[in-house]
């Protein structure tokens, strides 16, 4: 920003953030400390004209909005510092940088070199702060001035980067800032230049919701929010497991856990995502049972996977060392319902998939899947370990038409065609193999 830029909605949107960072740093408690926080809200107040003093008073949508930042800041503090500690990641990369200064206040391993970009105006704001601050870098440091919307990756690679190399990529408050089309290009040329191992972190969108209402019904915010263009316009997570991330949710009891639950008042949550090391994947054999009532209502659990994510999963599990499948199937059912009078029938359909486990990774499952009659109820007895354990998040029947209108995965995903074809022609004389149905996946293209 130059003097003439300070105060336009960019420059207000980045003091916003410094302003919020300087007053945490105040904090006897505080989550962090950014002395480079209050300077730039010091360069900026004597830059500013009388009449465009900036202006933040203790309005709830900045109270919400300024608790966000701290979290928001702590905790991306945090996964910089995991993802080049333990994570492996030799480089970091900043997009829309901003008023950034972690470059300088972070304790950076050897060996790391720190990327920021952002337009011309924050960079030349931002460099002459820090010069006349005397900061002095923590780790090998270059500054980009890129229009993130147009070809920032060869100015990056120009200026070093290897793509290579396992990168922690940041991509803090920046979306919202871009509509669909640029979000989805921007996220893909990301991709494109991320190596296995690389990582990439963003906050949850649907836990920002209640803050962003605010800010937009907030007219003193309007100069910052008139500049929202919504972002990626879908799901995040689902975008980014679609184009080869695994990619794990950070809730508000993890948070909590870290930061203290007084801290998440305004709600919290982000996205962890990372590119999985090609390797082959070890061999899981499982098997499940296909619960139907009588009157044609199937039993399903709602499970969460890095690699999938919220999906629609038939009752049963791996088998143990020894074990049939159906044996296992029937085993896990009943640890997982309660259910000890299930009928179980024939063998029904085989199939293999790819997924995450949290105690091994990533897997190729095979599965063996047989037909099985039970009365309509819900499980029976505390199964809160059994569902802990097994990671199962809820459980319900569907009618045929319900599990029509799923729109979360279904295992096997063609579950739908699968049962009316059973209902129609019955059991098959032998099972139907599926083959392997690979979870679906967009190319990482950037055109």
């Amino acid at each position: 920003m130059t003097d003439d830029h300070l105060h336009d909605g960019v420059g207000r949107t980045a003091l916003g953030v410094a302003l919020a960072r300087a007053a945490e740093s105040a904090r006897e408690d505080r989550l962090f400390d950014d002395p480079y926080a209050a300077a730039f809200v010091r360069a900026a107040a004597a830059a500013a004209p009388p009449d465009r003093a900036p202006r933040r008073g203790p309005s709830p949508a900045w109270a919400a909005m300024a608790a966000h930042l701290v979290l928001r800041t702590a905790y991306f503090d945090d996964y910089l510092l995991s993802a080049v500690r333990e994570g492996g990641c030799t480089q970091v990369v900043l997009l829309a940088a901003g008023l950034d200064a972690r470059a300088f206040r972070l304790d950076w391993p050897d060996g790391v070199r720190l990327f920021e970009l952002d337009l011309p105006d924050m960079v030349a704001f931002k460099e002459r702060v820090l010069a006349d601050e005397g900061a002095r870098a923590g780790v090998s440091r270059q500054v980009l001035t890129a229009d993130l919307r147009e070809d920032w990756v060869g100015a990056l690679t120009a200026a070093g980067f290897d793509p290579e190399a396992p990168t922690a990529w940041l991509v803090e408050g920046l979306l919202i800032y871009l509509d669909a089309k640029e979000a989805d290009r921007l996220l893909r040329q990301l991709g494109a230049v991320s190596a296995p191992g690389s990582r990439l972190s963003l906050v949850e969108g649907r836990s920002l919701r209640p803050v962003l209402r605010l800010a937009i019904a907030d007219p003193d915010m309007a100069g910052s929010t008139a500049l929202w263009r919504g972002g990626l316009g879908q799901d995040a997570a689902q975008w980014l497991r679609r184009h080869g991330w695994l990619v794990h949710d950070v809730g508000a009891p993890e948070l909590a856990a870290r930061y203290g639950a007084e801290r998440l008042t305004h709600g919290g949550g982000f996205l962890l995502a990372e590119r999985p090391v090609p390797r082959e994947r070890p061999r899981r054999a499982a098997a499940r049972l296909l619960v139907l009532d009588p009157d044609g209502a199937v039993f399903l659990q709602r499970h969460h996977d890095a690699e999938v994510g919220p999906h629609w999963v038939l009752p049963g599990g791996g088998l143990d060392e020894g074990e049939d499948p159906l044996s296992a199937a029937a085993r896990e059912t009943v640890e997982e319902t309660g259910w000890t009078d299930v009928v179980t029938g024939p063998a029904l359909w085989r199939w293999e998939h790819d997924y995450h486990r949290g105690d091994e990774g990533l897997v190729r499952q095979h599965e063996v899947i047989f037909l099985a009659a039970a009365p309509r109820r819900d499980p029976i007895g505390d199964l809160t370990a059994s569902f802990a354990a097994d990671g199962i998040l809820g459980c319900r029947w569907f009618t045929p038409q319900e599990l029509a209108e799923v729109t979360e995965v279904l295992w096997p995903p063609q579950l739908v065609t699968l049962l009316d074809d059973l209902r129609r022609d019955g059991p098959p004389s032998a099972p139907i193999d599926l083959g392997y149905v690979p979870n679906h996946q967009e190319p990482d293209d950037v055109a």
